[in-house]
């Protein structure tokens, strides 16, 4: 757990610096980017592994890395960015569907627990609602991306010990390889017609969201995914979006309203009141006696 809480503090302050130093660059380049520098972090942990494990965890990574942000940057051309933020609340609710699908059981108090944590993480968001063109398409994009992140934490609490022989740090080296290839076809033309454009900062910021809001946090989170309860980590995902209005409140003068984050953040941490007491195993845990 203490893996995932580093982690959602960190994502917490860099929606910040996205959101008033990054705006201006394609998302396209920046995905790109962030995925080049979390592949080059973790490149001097890569260890030969059987064929399938390397493939495995490049599909792991394309899917929940590359196919989130090719979806979630997708949608910018149809909803504005705070119903692209808004919608994005609902991945507690597929990491619960698919840790179900996995142990072929839905349990009715995690399903709760994600809705509360869904409806917690959507209030703190909630800046408004207009119906436009292209409404249906963008909501859908969202919720790729959601089921892309989702889908890619189980798979990889799923697997077993003995995938991770040669570390855990040398198989994600084949996620964000996986993960780049996937960015780099839309990434790399926006990041050629516009890096005259970035600046000496922007650059060092992309170095830090590359590294470490990318690289060593993804790296965390799943970490951490492996050794919590699946619905625990449902709940999670949303943690970062009451930590996130915070730190912009506190640190960036963001406005914000106070009795919405007030009330998502009371949705959020009742939702760990519904799980039950027990942590529960991993997928792949064996009972111990």
């Amino acid at each position: 757990m203490s893996a995932l809480l580093v982690t959602s503090l960190i994502w917490a302050l860099s929606f910040g610096l996205l959101g008033n130093f990054l705006s201006g660059l394609p998302a396209s380049f920046v995905a790109m980017a962030r995925m080049a520098g979390a592949l080059a972090v973790f490149l001097p942990f890569l260890r030969k592994t059987p064929p399938h494990h390397a493939l495995a965890m490049m599909g792991i990574g394309a899917v929940q890395f590359g196919g989130m942000y090719l979806c979630y940057i997708a949608a910018f051309h149809y909803l504005p960015s705070h119903q692209v933020a808004l919608f994005t609340a609902t991945t507690p609710i597929y990491v619960v569907l698919a840790s179900a699908m996995i142990k072929g059981r839905l349990c009715s108090l995690h399903i709760a627990a994600a809705v509360l944590a869904a409806a917690g993480g959507a209030g703190i968001l909630w800046n408004g609602y207009t119906a436009g063109k292209g409404l249906l398409t963008g909501i859908l994009l969202v919720q790729l991306s959601n089921l892309c992140f989702a889908a890619g934490q189980i798979a990889y609490a799923s697997l077993k010990d003995s995938w991770f022989k040669g570390g855990e740090a040398s198989s994600f080296a084949y996620a964000y390889a996986g993960a780049l290839l996937v960015t780099v076809p839309t990434g790399l033309p926006a990041g050629l017609a516009c890096w005259r454009e970035i600046s000496t900062m922007q650059w060092w910021l992309l170095a830090y969201l590359g590294v470490v809001a990318s690289g060593i946090c993804f790296f965390l989170w799943n970490y951490g995914a492996r050794r919590v309860a699946p619905v625990k980590l449902a709940i999670m995902n949303n943690l970062k979006i009451p930590l996130a209005a915070f730190t912009s409140l506190v640190l960036f003068g963001e406005s914000t309203s106070i009795p919405l984050l007030a009330l998502g953040s009371v949705l959020i941490l009742a939702s760990f009141l519904v799980t039950p007491v027990s942590p529960g195993r991993l997928p792949n845990d064996k009972p111990r006696g």
